[in-house]
């Protein structure tokens, strides 16, 4: 079941990553960014942090859901 609900993190990681990295690169390119930002970069970094933080709540999604064998 752990990793079952891992999987499922991952996939809903890659997908909440590629949705944060469009809303962010829309919203990165209307601004005024000082000559040395990317906006793809920044896009990308936000979608970077947005699968982690996906990916780490599935982690302890699936331990606190585990049934425990005693």
């Amino acid at each position: 079941m752990k990793t079952l609900l891992v999987l499922i993190g991952a996939l809903f990681g890659v997908l909440a990553a590629a949705c944060a990295y469009v809303i962010a690169l829309n919203e990165y390119r209307q601004r005024m960014l000082r000559p040395d930002q990317n906006a793809r970069t920044l896009a990308l970094n936000t979608a970077g942090v947005t699968f982690i933080f996906i990916l780490i709540a599935s982690m302890i999604l699936a331990v606190v859901l585990a049934p425990n064998n005693n």
